[in-house]
């Protein structure tokens, strides 16, 4: 499994699975260093900042949109529960379980996104939240790592 594979699971659960030719270690600073972050999320971002640690937060921004949230639960290099608001609603948003797993000289990644209901869920993805998941995963294969 090389691209992301995207799952509905019960009423409530959007759930990604990839393995990356990077070990856990590497996967992880993807997911937590801004510098690396910019390189595969979106060549668009304004800013750029996360505090990958319990009680820590994040937030991404575009021109006309951001994410940010509370990060609830961080250790590296295997596991983070992160909460993601939508241009800083707060009434809404998935809870984002995102497990590492070492996977031979790679990494399994499983990325679970939570709703509050099947509505909140059916909304997400009509609006798109899920479109281009594979790519956007993908370039993780690609970031420039600096030793």
């Amino acid at each position: 499994m090389t691209d992301a594979q995207l799952a509905l699971d019960g009423d409530t659960d959007v759930v990604i699975r990839r393995r990356f030719s990077h070990p856990p270690e590497r996967v992880w600073r993807a997911l937590t260093e801004p510098a690396l972050i910019r390189q595969w999320l979106s060549p668009d971002l304004t800013d750029c900042r996360i505090d990958a640690r319990p009680g820590g937060s994040f937030r991404y921004d575009w021109p006309e949109f951001f994410f940010s949230g509370p990060i609830h639960e961080a250790h590296a290099p295997q596991h983070m529960v992160h909460v993601e608001h939508f241009n800083g609603d707060t009434s809404r948003g998935p809870t984002v379980t995102t497990t590492l797993t070492a996977d031979g000289s790679g990494t399994r990644m499983t990325v679970v996104m939570r709703y509050q209901d099947a509505a909140a869920r059916a909304t997400a993805i009509e609006q798109g939240f899920t479109d281009g998941i594979a790519e956007v995963y993908g370039r993780i294969e690609q970031v420039g790592f600096a030793a």
